[in-house]
C-alpha cells in the first residue's frame, strides 16, 4: 500500500481550478486541534444564547469564524492550481487575502469535511 499525503480535489465553485490539501494524519490532527482549541473557545462563548448578545458581540463571533475557517486553509491547503490573483499563480495567502471568498470557504468546508468534523463537533 501506498499512502499519499497529499489529494487533488476539482473545485466545485470554480471551473478549471483545483487544489490540493494534505491528507489528515493522527500527528497533524492533533496539531490543528491544539491551533484551534483557544478560537473554538471563544466562539463558542460568543455563540452562546445569541439572542442575549449585543452587535458587537455578534461581530466579535462572525469575525472569529472567519479566523477559524483561515486556519483550515493554512492548515489543509498546500497549492491552487488554475488560479489567478492579481495576474499572479495563486498561492494560501493570496487567496485568503485576496482571493474568491466563495473558493476560500469550499476549501475550508472540504479540510472540515477531510477531517470528518460535523457541525456540532467543531462546536465542542
Amino acid at each position: 500500500m501506498n499512502w499519499e499525503s497529499e489529494q487533488k480535489h476539482e473545485a466545485k465553485s470554480m471551473g478549471g481550478v483545483s487544489y490540493v490539501l494534505r491528507r489528515v494524519s493522527y500527528g497533524r490532527r492533533a496539531e490543528l486541534v491544539r491551533m484551534a482549541r483557544e478560537l473554538t473557545g471563544r466562539v463558542e462563548f460568543l455563540e452562546a444564547a445569541p439572542e442575549k448578545k449585543g452587535p458587537l458581540e455578534k461581530l466579535e463571533a462572525n469575525l472569529l469564524g472567519n479566523e477559524l475557517e483561515q486556519l483550515y486553509v493554512r492548515w489543509g491547503l498546500v497549492r491552487i492550481e488554475g488560479l489567478k490573483i492579481d495576474g499572479e499563480s495563486a498561492t494560501v495567502e493570496a487567496l485568503i487575502e485576496r482571493g474568491p471568498e466563495g473558493l476560500v470557504r469550499e476549501i475550508a468546508a472540504r479540510v472540515r469535511h477531510e477531517l470528518g468534523l460535523t457541525e456540532e463537533e467543531r462546536k465542542n
